[in-house]
């Protein structure tokens, strides 16, 4: 007896080709999803989306994150299409961070990308970070052949005459007399005696180099852009303006005339009156004998009048207003 498939309905059939159209639509679905996946995380992100990438890394470095920013610049870099000098510049932004949060190894990978994409407008601060980088790792020579080649830190386009002997070098910088002769003009007075003598320059030019090798090694760790050096330097930039004001302007105007230091002389004698010695008192000088510590004293009465007056006049033509209590404290 021949054993035969029973005959199918016309629904049947229907349901069968609709479920297998249902199933290649879900693989399709599935196979699309999985593209979105592997695009997602193999580095093809929109423009727009890299462009939050990197809004959020800027944002993250303002705010001093600067781990969490650094891991967002280089996924930025990653994702992005940043090319030549832009992507140079994160390149130097990924650099900061990593100096500035003592990854010094990691900073200077991300430097010298910059240094090789070209880093256009900041070629010169780059250079500047690429030998303070290497001057934390502790490779000086690294960092003097860096600086030879141009980081351009030190000046050397002062123009010196022919008889200007040189009395030192650093490297292929040359020191010559002169600028040692005018550090030691701007010595006070009681330190400028006592290195009159032979010695006592051979000395003294061997501090100068010693305080100018400290200073260039200083400027490569960047201490000449320290906050705290920065005000102090500008305070006392402040006090050498005012001080030479005030010699240019008040002590040069004063005007000393004979008949007034006498009369200086004869209202303060006291002043001038050598102190007593053993008991005994010491004869009163003569205004001849008095004369240079009479003009001394009556120039400083007069500078300290004159100054003054200035004082009171530009207080009142600023209208300025004093309120000292608040820097009382309370005891």
């Amino acid at each position: 007896m021949e054993l035969r498939e029973p005959p199918m309905s016309r629904t049947e059939s229907r349901v069968d080709w609709l479920s297998r159209g249902l199933l290649l639509v879900v693989l399709l679905l599935v196979v699309a999803l999985g593209m979105i996946l592997i695009s997602s995380s193999t580095g093809t992100d929109g423009p727009q989306e890299a462009e939050q990438i990197r809004e959020v890394a800027a944002r993250l470095q303002a705010a001093g994150a600067l781990d969490e920013a650094a891991l967002q610049y280089e996924r930025y870099l990653e994702v992005g299409h940043a090319t030549g000098e832009a992507r140079a510049g994160i390149a130097v932004s990924l650099g900061n961070n990593y100096l500035e949060t003592g990854r010094y190894e990691r900073a200077l990978r991300w430097f010298y990308e910059a240094e090789t994409l070209g880093a256009g407008e900041i070629n010169e601060e780059l250079s500047g970070k690429i030998v303070q980088t290497l001057e934390r790792l502790g490779r000086s020579f690294a960092a003097q052949a860096a600086l030879s080649s141009g980081a351009g830190l030190v000046d050397t386009d002062v123009k010196r005459p022919a008889d200007d002997p040189v009395v030192a070098r650093i490297g292929s910088d040359e020191i010559r007399r002169s600028e040692v002769e005018r550090a030691l003009d701007d010595l006070p007075p009681e330190v400028a005696t006592q290195m009159a003598s032979n010695e006592g320059r051979v000395r003294f030019l061997e501090q100068y180099v010693a305080d100018e090798l400290l200073w260039r090694k200083a400027v490569k760790l960047e201490y000449d852009s320290d906050p705290e050096v920065l005000r102090q330097h500008d305070a006392l930039f402040k006090q050498l303006v005012v001080s030479r004001f005030a010699e240019r302007e008040v002590l040069s105007q004063i005007e000393v005339d004979e008949a007034d230091l006498r009369n200086h002389f004869e209202a303060n004698k006291g002043r001038f009156t050598p102190p007593t010695r053993d008991g005994q008192e010491a004869a009163q000088p003569t205004f001849e004998e008095a004369r240079p510590a009479v003009e001394r004293d009556y120039r400083l009465m007069k500078m300290q009048s004159a100054y003054q007056a200035l004082i009171d006049s530009e207080m009142a033509a600023q209208e300025v207003e004093l309120d000292a209590e608040k820097l009382i404290r309370e005891p």
